[in-house]
């Protein structure tokens, strides 16, 4: 049991490493960061369809370590990557949950922005609709069990204690359904 424990403990280290490794960068000489040890400054990303074009390199790279920890994946989820002597290709779109991902992002980015007009506050007001909110670090997100039947409603109303907030933010169930629909 013990033999396993530290086996597990030095896998876990190796692993943390080896991903630590992969996002360290080299100091900057000359004003620019060398990649690889090479001498050469990374290529810009390409391939950029959903998140603006000149993200700095820095935001983007923490913007994907959200999604690999809100999904609970790593990078070779939705990228090809081979590690070293490998085929490590960022910009295809050979793998469909990157595909899927681009979606996802562009449904969040609808549902912040209409959250926060709906409610007439500014966008920074609002608490964001992030991948975590429904993932919870499944990469495929578990449905909770359906919550017990409602009272009945009242003849022409709501159900007792039945929220508006569909109402509130003017999000008709057509709309949602519509817009969900239509992106899948």
């Amino acid at each position: 049991m013990r033999l396993i424990r530290v086996s597990v403990g030095i896998g876990a280290f190796i692993l943390t490493a080896s991903v630590a490794g992969l996002f360290a960068q080299a100091p900057a000489q000359g004003g620019a960061a060398q990649a690889g040890g090479r001498g050469q400054t990374p290529p810009p990303p390409q391939n950029l369809q959903v998140l603006p074009k000149d993200i700095p390199r820095e935001e983007l790279i923490a913007t994907m370590r959200g999604y690999t920890a809100g999904l609970g994946v790593m990078c070779n989820y939705c990228h090809i990557q081979e590690g070293r002597g490998g085929r490590n290709d960022f910009a295809t779109d050979e793998k469909a949950p990157k595909k899927t991902a681009r979606v996802m992002i562009t449904m969040m980015n609808h549902v912040n922005e209409t959250l926060a007009s709906g409610l007439g506050k500014t966008a920074a007001d609002v608490t964001k609709v992030q991948c975590v909110t429904c993932h919870r670090g499944e990469a495929i997100p578990k449905n909770p069990p359906p919550p017990p039947p409602a009272a009945a409603a009242p003849a022409g109303g709501q159900a007792p204690g039945a929220s508006s907030c569909n109402s509130e933010l003017g999000i008709q169930n057509s709309e949602r359904s519509g817009f969900l629909n239509s992106q899948f």
